[in-house]
């Protein structure tokens, strides 16, 4: 594990480098517990690489959304805190890993979500509470960090009449490992799997839009 007496990170990369991030652990076990909504019409951030891994054959349209027309795999162009240009009603699913943070109106970017998810579609989601600040060129966007309990309330606020589910993960280890750039394979999984809530490095949101009735 390296010596802990120090006040620089092992890794300035979230510890790609060293086997993978330990939030990607929780945030792949959230989207692999619930690949069951990620299906039909989905939407992803930035890639669809989410959408692709754990939707396979469930997935008959995958679309992906970018700030600005730098990434040529993006089929949609935009801000989703402000996306009039996105049909209502359209998705079956929204996977928005790691992104709320960077988006200074984070709550238009939960109501452009609700809005643009078809009745009964699927918004999964997840945040970072305790995390280093990225050293790339997200760290000039870097405006947030979010609780469970914030979480629960801004969706209760937004996806009013439909069904939400708000996930805490992480322990002090966890968490300290994570800061210093530790990779997944370096931590035992028990140490991983140990719940905390006092110590969150990962929030999850499941989200689901009211039916129409």
């Amino acid at each position: 594990m390296g010596d802990f007496s120090r006040v620089t990170p092992f890794s300035e990369e979230f510890g790609y480098e060293r086997g993978g991030p330990i939030d990607r652990y929780y945030i792949e076990n959230f989207l692999q517990k619930e690949s069951g909504s990620i299906r039909g019409h989905a939407m992803e951030i930035g890639d669809n690489s989410y959408t692709m891994q754990f939707g396979g054959e469930k997935i008959t349209k995958s679309d992906i959304l970018h700030v600005n027309d730098t990434n040529p795999a993006a089929t949609l162009i935009g801000d989703i805190s402000n996306a009039p240009q996105i049909p209502d009603n359209t998705f079956d699913c929204i996977v928005l890993t790691q992104t709320l943070h960077l988006i200074y109106d984070f709550k238009g970017a939960l109501e452009t979500c609700h809005r643009i998810l078809k009745p009964g579609g699927t918004l999964l989601l997840t945040v970072p509470y305790i995390t280093p600040i990225e050293h790339g060129q997200w760290k000039e966007t870097w405006y947030w960090a979010f609780t469970g309990m914030a979480m629960q309330k801004l969706m209760d606020e937004v996806f009013v009449k439909g069904q939400v589910e708000v996930g805490t993960y992480g322990n002090a280890f966890a968490a300290s490992a994570f800061i210093y750039g530790m990779g997944v394979p370096e931590v035992s999984k028990d140490k991983l799997d140990y719940h905390d809530p006092h110590f969150q490095v990962i929030i999850t949101v499941k989200g689901v839009k009211a039916a129409v009735h």
